[in-house]
């Protein structure tokens, strides 16, 4: 795909659309976290939030467009380091890696810090990451390339969320509304995961059988990422 300015201007307007949205529902955390995109056309630049302002007044206008060595080649503000090292190593190490979101969401950071992690045969909602989720042991702030690339080692193949332990989260997916679906059933999913422990009933567990099959059945719905991605721009505009 070429790039231009229509292509770019949507780029832009629907990855603010997705930071203004994560506020809305409280998955960010003040000014931090971070959600990037691939600038379409392109394996060598991708769209990034600004560190400092709050993601619920962002909008397209406000998103920088970085290079892989970090300059911000386009736009107004400052990318903050963790975010670049962490956004670039992804990108790099897939090319299907188009959309990467980041961030501290409370009920997916709370299984982040648990021994037994997130569970994906016990919620329709979770049977939806089934056989695409990693998990990655905490190793201090993404400051340098190394952690970059070992965050991104950690998503290859098909993976579509990512625990860092101790940490958080991150999405990957190839389009901004799959990821936007996916960040939300996600924190859903994590969300009655820690309810139901909470109770200190045993968890019934599903079959790898049943698992599997869910999780087909939600592939299988091909609109469902854009409907709820449209249904959440008509949320915040």
């Amino acid at each position: 795909m070429a790039v231009t300015e229509d292509t770019l201007t949507t780029a832009r307007t629907e990855l603010a659309t997705a930071l203004r949205a994560a506020a809305h529902y409280g998955f960010n955390e003040g000014i931090d976290n971070h959600f990037s995109l691939a600038v379409p056309g392109r394996g060598d630049r991708f769209l990034l939030n600004p560190f400092g302002p709050h993601w619920s007044e962002l909008t397209a206008d406000d998103m920088l467009t970085l290079d892989l060595d970090g300059t911000v080649v386009d736009g107004d503000g400052v990318a903050e380091l963790t975010a670049f090292q962490i956004h670039r190593g992804v990108h790099q190490a897939r090319a299907d890696a188009r959309c990467v979101l980041h961030t501290h969401m409370p009920f997916a950071t709370a299984i982040s810090l648990t021994e037994t992690g997130f569970d994906t045969r016990i919620s329709q909602n979770s049977m939806l990451f089934h056989g695409a989720v990693a998990t990655l042991p905490y190793n201090g702030l993404a400051t340098g390339e190394e952690e970059g690339a070992r965050i991104a080692s950690a998503v290859s193949g098909g993976v579509r969320a990512a625990f860092l332990q101790n940490h958080g989260v991150l999405i990957i997916a190839p389009t901004v509304a799959e990821a936007w679906r996916d960040l939300y059933f996600l924190e859903r999913a994590c969300e009655v995961q820690v309810l139901a422990q909470s109770t200190g009933q045993p968890i019934v567990r599903l079959s790898e059988r049943i698992a599997q099959t869910v999780a087909d059945q939600w592939a299988s719905q091909s609109e469902h990422a854009e409907l709820t991605f449209a249904a959440v721009q008509r949320q915040v505009g």
